[in-house]
């Protein structure tokens, strides 16, 4: 069993989940609606708003989501049954980290493109409304990654269900928002780099050192 089945097999279980289901159906729902009462964003703009909505509800779902997955399955020993065969740990904790952020990321592109409809419809320009919705899909993948690997590291770290769902929602949210928070506050500042290097770097470290932790462990 190599990492490319591992990943397979854990993304058709995480878009079956009733959490990505919910989130894929609730975001564009919640989207539209902010669209329409067009609530104010304290000079915000709207799509960098809806990305930061999108980045700490999904990343905050999604980091729980991994989280407990891990907490309640090491708990359970399921993965002897994988370790008795030659399946390296790490590609255990990527393959199910990178299942959940793709499917975490298919509710963010349905959520952003119900926007972009909505302002196509209301006259926007497909060109320009297609352009700036290129940031908001980077802002919220980068805020989902951080997140996904925060609750996947307290899945690793933390024994007991309870206290990694509650670590999960608080630290998850937090740290995904150094993703986008920058950018939000100083507008002037550029969003894609930003959003690209926190994106890259805190989750790489955050795996690696649940990688780490989690090669050492006793399953």
């Amino acid at each position: 069993m190599n990492s490319l089945l591992i990943y397979r097999d854990e993304l058709t279980g995480f878009l079956r989940s009733r959490v990505i289901i919910v989130l894929a159906v609730g975001l564009p729902v919640l989207v539209l609606v902010l669209r329409l009462v067009q609530p104010n964003t304290e000079g915000i703009p709207f799509f960098i708003f809806t990305a930061i909505l999108i980045a700490s509800i999904g990343g905050t779902l999604g980091a729980v989501l991994l989280s407990t997955a891990i907490t309640n399955e090491r708990g359970k020993h399921v993965y002897d049954l994988f370790l008795i065969r030659p399946v390296r740990r790490s590609d255990l904790l990527l393959g199910k980290y990178f299942a959940a952020l793709t499917a975490l990321l298919v509710t963010a592109v349905l959520a952003l493109t119900v926007g972009i409809i909505v302002d196509i419809v209301a006259g926007g320009r497909a060109v320009d409304v297609l352009r700036a919705g290129v940031e908001p899909t980077v802002l919220s993948l980068a805020g989902m990654a951080i997140a996904c690997a925060v609750g996947l590291l307290l899945g690793v770290l933390v024994d007991s269900v309870a206290a990694s769902a509650i670590l999960s929602v608080y630290l998850g949210n937090q740290l995904s928002a150094i993703a986008v928070l920058p950018s939000a506050l100083a507008p002037d500042l550029p969003v894609l780099p930003i959003a690209l290097a926190a994106g890259l770097v805190v989750p790489t470290v955050l795996l690696t050192i649940a990688i780490v932790v989690f090669r050492r462990k006793t399953l």
